[in-house]
Formats: C-alpha cells, structure tokens, sequence
C-alpha cells in the first residue's frame, strides 16, 4: 500500500495532469470520429459533440439549409451557431477509445451571448459548454460518461407535416438516409472514460466542403446548371442539393445519390492532398 503523502501526490498530480486512467477492456471500443470546430478551438473534442461517419454527414447535411432557415427566422439556434457560422472552420477525424457503457447524450455547444440555446443563459461566451438536460427543462451537468445519441432514432422522420418548415422536414428525411452515432465528450471524462488514440487530420471545412459540393453537383449537373455559379446560400443551389441528394421523393431514403457516394465524397478530403482527388 502507497504512503499516504505519496497517495496524495499522486491525487493532486492526476487532478492536475489530466492522468490516463484505462477503460475496462471490456467495455472498451475504438471509434472513427468525426467533429467540425473552429480552428481556435483544438482538434481534441473536451465538452464537444462528434459523430461517426454518417453522424458527421447528417450535421454537415442538414446546414444545408441555414441560408433559407435564417433568412425566414434569424433566431434560430444555428444562424450564430460557431460550428456552422463560425470563421475558420475545421473538420477533424480522429481515433478514439470509448468506454461503451453509455450516458445521457450531452447537447455541446461554444458560449454565444451567454447562452447555449439549450437552456443554459448564464454560460461564458467563447467556451464550450454542455448540458445533459431534457430539452426546455433548464441545466443539467453532465457526468464523466460518454454520451451517445442516435440520428435516426432522435431526428428521423418519413413524412413533411402541414406545420413544419421546410428545413425542418428535409432534416428529417436526410436523417433517415444517412442514419449515424453522435457522442458526447466531456472534460470529466477525458482519459478515464475516452481518449484520444490518434488524431488522423484535421482540414479546412472551406476545402471539405468544395469537395462535396463537386461530387454532388457533378450528378445534378442540370439543376446545378440553371442556378448559374456556385451561391451556397441561394434557395436555387440549396434546393438543388436537396433533390440531388435526397431525389424526388424525399421519404424513400434509398432515393437520391447512394450512400456509399456520399460516404466516399465525405472520406475523400482526408484520403489524399491532391486536390484532384478531391483530397485537402
């Protein structure tokens, strides 16, 4: 047994120095992830949300539609939301361990005017904070577990009602295609209950982004054609997107492109450098 003084050095040195404490190899599961951040920010995602390949897709997606959402209603959370307005943006991949013995999905937002938009109006801005709250019921601080969400459960949806906005009804629909995990982080758990095993690349969403966009333009060539030059934030480039991605009938969820492109159109910014492969 360790002398007490030495017990207590050891205590302070890990509350300091953040110690590595392993997952239970039972529970423990390497994961490829995903995380768009600002580049201020760090790649490691310390009270941030990630998603697995489709999880990240489907955040990604459903932006799309933010020019149309915020012009109708800037009040929306994610018209000042830095992950998708922010300057600077960066997509991350990485590998990490997670212990599997999940807990409450963490809602991990950067600080804007002193609130998260999720119930916390008292958050200091520019960090990064998260809420382990029911939706409307105030603030929850979430524990040391890894928290997992998933898309298709939580936000899929086969059918566009009456009251629903627009872009609330293509967030259901892209959910359905794309399915994914998302997980939630946080500083109490940081190499106790997940760690960084690599950080694999981290690049400019502008790049990314361009990417895509070239692939999915490249099969929508004729509606993409009509809008004239590249304008992301116009409601012609935005609704040929959706239909190119989404096709005709927005509730099939094997419509549109086929999962396996857009898997690959998201995977090849991080496969290569060369640009003509679409690499960043």
């Amino acid at each position: 047994r360790l002398p007490l003084l030495l017990q207590v050095v050891l205590a302070l040195t890990c509350m300091s120095f953040q110690c590595i404490v392993a997952i239970d190899p039972a529970y423990a599961q390497n994961f490829t992830i995903f995380h768009v951040n600002e580049l201020a920010f760090p790649p490691i995602p310390i009270n941030m949300d990630t998603g697995n390949l489709h999880g990240d897709m489907y955040f990604d997606m459903r932006s799309i539609v933010v020019p149309i959402e915020c012009a109708k209603d800037p009040t929306s959370h994610d018209c000042d939301n830095p992950e998708v307005v922010g300057q600077n943006l960066t997509v991350n991949k990485l590998i990490v361990e997670f212990d599997t013995r999940w807990g409450t999905y963490g809602r991990c937002n950067v600080c804007v005017n002193h609130t998260d938009h999720h119930g916390d109006n008292n958050c200091t801005n520019g960090e990064y904070v998260c809420n382990c709250a029911n939706y409307g019921e105030g603030v929850l601080k979430c524990n040391a577990s890894v928290g997992l969400e998933n898309v298709s459960q939580h936000f899929s949806r086969n059918e566009c009602r009456p009251y629903m906005q627009p872009w609330e009804c293509w967030r259901g629909f892209i959910a359905g295609k794309t399915g994914g995990l998302w997980f939630s982080t946080t500083d109490e758990g940081y190499n106790k209950t997940w760690r960084v095993v690599e950080v694999i690349k981290r690049v400019q969403k502008t790049c990314s982004d361009n990417s895509i966009y070239s692939i999915v333009e490249s099969h929508g060539q004729d509606c993409f054609g009509a809008c004239g030059a590249r304008n992301t934030s116009s409601p012609c480039w935005v609704n040929c997107f959706i239909n190119t991605v989404g096709g005709k009938n927005l509730s099939n969820p094997a419509g549109g492109l086929p999962l396996s492109l857009l898997e690959q159109a998201w995977l090849a910014p991080f496969n290569s450098n060369d640009p003509s492969q679409n690499g960043c």
